[in-house]
């Protein structure tokens, strides 16, 4: 995954934001077991916790799960288990950066291909394989690649689980604690309310004023006119008013309650599973929130990760002299997190005045003890001058050994949102968008992350959280809030019901199937179109079934048709595919007033369509689609006079065949032998004619599409290695000619002795075909 922050530079030309290669790349997995009526353990459920935002498929406007639908796919069914998931350090990662590595056959990365080339540079891949390793909004296919990473890591946590490995942190145990703390926290007296738009005071009076709300979620700043240092007495009078130890606020932004926030509380959750414990703040957090939670809470004493310094980068490449100040702090970044040989992004910002190094290192590693103290209330959003009196990113305070935990698990986005909720020293460094959202101050992440670790010291014997001087204001806003939340669930569960029973009868006479799907090959798509409910009724399910034949009941590739056709058996129909990204639907709506009309006249069918792809899979441990005999199962709702009635329909069986596209070309008969041409490797569609109008290819070359976001939805494989061919004869036999290859292709000749030649026919190593007939 990558930090979507990327790097920037500060206000003060220092450098600012993260390299991409940095977040929290912990991925947890826990295991769960139940006991059978037989006494044997059995799984349960996986649970899994990792930071990344759910947008790689942004920019198609189709509504998805995105890189989650097929992660639960893979999972779900590999583990036969339910996948549970929860995000970490969501509010700073998204897709990979990485987009110049190609995927082998194997699915392990060869080579490079250069960023601005549509040609492979010089790699160790066989000819013709591979597809680019771009994940980063490059559609369904590449998602599912990508995701397969992941599932991949989880699947085998799984086990490694289930088998008690040496390096399980917390080992399967029925014996354990099970304890929670919640805590509706306030914001800080600082800075008691939500805020929005978070502006630079210093840039404002040197001339460039920002103003809030005005450029939402941002601090809007281009246009506005303001004060210049040079012509009036604006950013004197701000810099006096500083060293005179005034505590003019370092920013300044709009209240965000009732517009993004509802609230004027933060909900701090903290559960405990012996060992584990899951800490979740009320935010999107970035990483360093997650990193420094994590620390402070394990049962290392003196690991303390206070947040990225690019200053250590620079240390190590020799770009700046070391400082033995932070020797520790760096010796912590290049061990347990990043060291310089890691990073592909260089130094952003200027790091040679000193004054101005010593005060971005004094926001990240200064101990912030105190900065919300009740006698601090006036300074706390106004940073000291003197570097040494600057409270930094987070307080130096962990949990000692015995109130620690073996492995604890900073959770995002659980239960309360107050936006990406930066460290310190993201928030006063500039302005931009992670800044614009994080809603208490420029301390929120410390003001949350001490609680949570209180919270979770205090299960473990430790002293409970001490409820804030102002905690009335927290208890009094939830009681509001949850109030407010019966009367508008109140009042909108009758509106709703009302407008449930307003909702006019569906046209026609029930259900009906308009188009049938058709026999295909692999590299195109079944269609099927039918006559449902309206969008204010029906939301169809729609899966695919295959039926069952002796090898689909020792197929491991296709796991969910493996076990269905084993309760099934041979001859019988079983669940293959599913709405988790494998089948696509369809709504046809009405258009204009008129069409509008029809709807609350009864008289508009609304028509539903489904999709679903057959394909040779690349990496093959994909699965691909086996060749067989398939069907649509439809299910869904439609209005009747006074009531809703279901509908559980199957379409008609239509035939998934190999695809019959390798070129078999120079074919020729001499006398007793036969010659032809073949490539050394098939090269399959990209592409096919669909109904939806997602689906087109686009040329090659053109930039990141080349890997062709709307190609297709599942992971096409380019093609494959040939596994061989035949000649067939006019008796009904088959002869196996012998290939040679040559630069670009195979030369193929068989002997056929005095029988007729009819055809050859070709073969590679994912059973798809090619045939031609003898001229």
């Amino acid at each position: 995954k990558g930090n979507v922050v990327k790097p920037a530079v500060a206000d003060d030309g220092t450098p600012a934001g993260y390299p991409r290669e940095y977040n929290d790349l912990g991925l947890v997995v826990m295991r769960f077991d139940r006991r059978s009526p037989s006494g044997d353990w059995l799984p349960l459920a996986a649970w899994v916790n990792w930071g990344e935002h759910p947008e790689s498929l942004s920019g198609h406007d189709l509504h998805s799960a995105d890189f989650l639908a097929p992660l639960e796919r893979f999972v779900d069914r590999e583990l036969g288990v339910p996948l549970v998931f929860s995000q970490g350090d969501v509010g700073s990662a998204e897709g990979s950066g990485n987009k110049n590595q190609m995927l082998a056959d194997n699915g392990e990365p060869c080579g490079l291909w250069l960023e601005n080339s549509t040609e492979p540079g010089p790699n160790d891949c066989a000819e013709g394989e591979g597809v680019l390793r771009f994940w980063y909004h490059a559609g369904f296919a590449q998602t599912e690649r990508n995701v397969r990473f992941l599932a991949d890591d989880i699947v085998d946590a799984f086990h490694a689980i289930g088998d008690g490995g040496d390096d399980i942190q917390v080992p399967l145990s029925d014996d354990f604690v099970v304890d929670y703390r919640n805590y509706w926290a306030p914001g800080p007296l600082s800075h008691p309310y939500p805020g929005v738009s978070n502006c630079n005071t210093d840039t404002t009076v040197a001339g460039d004023v920002g103003a809030p709300v005005a450029g939402l979620p941002d601090c809007a700043r281009e246009g506005i006119p303001g004060s210049n240092p040079v012509s009036d007495y604006a950013y004197m009078a701000y810099q006096s008013a500083k060293e005179h130890g005034i505590p003019v606020p370092d920013q300044y932004n709009a209240t965000a309650f009732t517009g993004v926030e509802e609230n004027l509380r933060l909900y701090l959750q903290a559960l405990r599973l012996g060992e584990v414990l899951l800490a979740s703040c009320a935010c999107e957090a970035q990483s360093d929130l997650i990193l420094n939670l994590e620390s402070r809470a394990d049962k290392t004493q003196g690991n303390i990760y206070n947040g990225f310094d690019w200053a250590c980068v620079a240390e190590d490449v020799g770009a700046l002299s070391p400082d033995p100040a932070y020797s520790e702090a760096c010796a912590l970044q290049r061990e347990q997190y990043f060291s310089a040989d890691e990073f592909q992004t260089p130094i952003p910002g200027d790091l040679s005045n000193p004054a101005k190094v010593a005060r971005m290192r004094a926001q990240i590693h200064n101990d912030a003890r105190g900065w919300d103290a009740e006698g601090n209330v006036a300074f706390a959003n106004s940073e000291a001058l003197e570097p040494e009196n600057i409270k930094g990113n987070f307080t130096h305070e962990e949990l000692p050994f015995h109130q620690g935990y073996t492995l604890p698990v900073g959770v995002g986005h659980a239960g309360d949102y107050n936006g990406y909720t930066v460290s310190y020293r993201e928030y006063m460094n500039r302005d931009h968008y992670r800044k614009a959202l994080p809603a208490y101050g420029p301390h929120t992440a410390d003001y949350m992350v001490t609680r949570l670790v209180k919270m979770a010291g205090a299960m473990k014997g430790g002293p409970e959280l001490r409820p804030e001087t102002h905690d009335g204001l927290a208890q009094a806003d939830e009681v509001r809030q949850e109030a407010q939340s019966q009367l508008i669930g109140r009042a909108s569960w009758a509106a709703f019901e009302a407008w449930q029973q307003a909702i006019p009868a569906d046209s026609g006479e029930g259900f009906v199937i308009v188009e049938h799907p058709a026999a295909i090959t692999r590299f195109e798509a079944a269609h099927v179109r039918w006559q449902g409910g309206s969008t204010a009724i029906d939301n169809p399910v729609v899966t695919v079934e295959k039926l069952c034949t002796d090898d689909d009941l020792l197929d491991s590739a296709h796991t969910l048709l493996m076990q269905n056709c084993a309760v099934a058996g041979s001859g019988k129909w079983a669940t293959f595919a599913d709405m988790t990204g494998e089948v696509q639907t369809r709504v046809y709506w009405p258009e204009g007033l008129p069409g509008v009309g029809e709807t609350y006249t009864s008289q508009f069918p609304w028509e539903w369509s489904a999709t679903f792809e057959a394909y040779s899979a690349f990496p093959a441990r994909l699965g691909g689609t086996p060749v067989g005999d398939y069907r649509f199962r439809l299910q869904g709702q439609r209005k009747i006079t006074g009531d809703v009635e279901t509908y559980n329909e199957v379409s008609n069986v239509f035939t998934v065949s190999p695809w019959n596209g390798i070129a078999i070309s120079d074919l020729e008969v001499n006398g007793s032998s036969v010659s032809f041409t073949l490539p050394i490797r098939s090269t399959y569609p990209r592409s096919y004619s669909s109904s939806l109008p997602f689906v087109a290819e686009l040329p090659h070359g053109t930039g990141s599409d080349r890997a062709c976001k709307t190609c297709s939805f599942m992971p096409w494989a380019n093609g494959s290695v040939m596994e061989g061919a035949v000649v067939v004869l006019d008796d009904g036999s088959e002869v196996n000619a012998s290939c040679s290859a040559s630069t670009h292709t195979l030369n193929c000749s068989a002997d056929i002795g005095s029988q007729t030649a009819l055809a050859v026919h070709a073969s590679d190593q994912l059973g798809n075909t090619g045939t031609a007939a003898m001229p």
